[in-house]
């Protein structure tokens, strides 16, 4: 069995080179690529994925973290290769279980809270739903970086870029104003990297104050991809992002921000904010912050089970479970 990669930016071509170097002859780039821009600046994908539907027509199989490609089954039809998804994340936010899934013909998820939730919603079945866990971590080096030189706790600040549901605009200014007041904290504010338009606007407004020695802005780099900023936090802040679950593979304390009055409790597109206490303005964003350590205690056992139901551990790695189930539907399809 081959494989190719069609990669649209160089950042994907130095991850594969840096995680799986055999693979770097496999890579190939489609006729929109972009070199030497920003990470978080990508080609768009239907474009793209319409030029390319010569060379994507032969292959038996497509592999990808995103839905885009579900368009493929309009356009090209029976001759439509099978279309396999693998999510990027294991978070809880409602659009994270949309009809375009129900176009797969297979479906990986990292845990049982997923597999549950795509049959309860009818988006998979428990023939092409498979649990094989987070395929991040197989890659993870053996610590991250530092990237502060004390050890004063570091809180990482990561809301998210759909506005209907980040704390970004409405707090943003007020608690990268307040961080910078608090010495005895350092500080990552790395919004998810898919942040645009207003948003990526102020970020880059606010990023450009002068620079307090505890912050640091990261507005889409390696370190927001590859789990250090998860790894290296102590104290995580943030709303909707599934890289809570990152940043909880060990059990710290959360601080969660409902900027939108969002009726969350029992709500299962916010179960996690079962896993720390929750804010509802940005001045009690900041008491939560200094009593979150005094406070973990009470919120382990949620982030315990919530961590189980949604990345499952397993025997093997996420990855080779991954690969044994595409090579069997395909000797099966």
């Amino acid at each position: 069995m081959s494989t190719d990669i069609l990669v649209p930016t160089d950042w994907h071509e130095q991850l594969i080179a840096a995680h799986a170097p055999e693979l770097s002859r496999s890579v190939l780039r489609p006729p929109l690529f972009y070199q030497g821009r920003p990470l978080y600046q990508c080609p768009l994908r239907l474009p793209n994925l319409l030029l390319s539907l010569a060379r994507i027509s032969r292959y038996d199989a497509i592999l990808t973290p995103e839905r885009t490609s579900t368009a493929l089954k309009k356009v090209l039809g029976k001759q439509c290769p099978k279309l396999i998804h693998i999510l990027h994340g294991a978070g809880d936010r409602e659009k994270g279980y949309e009809d375009r899934i129900r176009l797969f013909d297979l479906v990986f998820v990292a845990g049982q809270k997923d597999y549950d939730a795509f049959l309860h919603y009818g988006l998979a079945t428990a023939e092409n739903c498979h649990v094989i866990g987070y395929s991040k971590f197989d890659v993870l080096p053996p610590a991250p970086p530092r990237f502060f030189g004390n050890d004063r706790p570091v809180v990482l600040y990561n809301p998210h870029f759909d506005t209907d549901l980040s704390s970004w605009m409405k707090f943003g200014p007020s608690l990268v104003e307040a961080f910078a007041k608090m010495p005895d904290f350092n500080f990552i504010v790395a919004p998810h990297l898919r942040l645009r338009g207003k948003g990526r606007r102020l970020f880059d407004k606010l990023s450009q104050w002068p620079q307090a020695p505890n912050l640091r802005f990261d507005g889409g780099s390696i370190h927001s991809l590859n789990m250090d900023y998860t790894r290296t936090a102590d104290i995580y802040v943030g709303d909707v992002s599934s890289q809570v679950y990152e940043f909880l593979q060990t059990l710290k304390p959360c601080v969660f921000l409902n900027a939108h009055d969002a009726h969350w409790r029992d709500n299962p597109f916010y179960r996690h904010w079962a896993f720390g206490e929750v804010a509802s303005s940005a001045e009690e964003a900041l008491l939560l912050i200094r009593s979150a350590k005094d406070a973990h205690l009470g919120f382990l056992a949620q982030q315990a089970a919530g961590f189980a139901a949604a990345i499952n551990a397993g025997p093997a790695s996420a990855s080779a479970r991954a690969a044994a189930l595409i090579r069997d539907f395909l000797d099966r399809a």
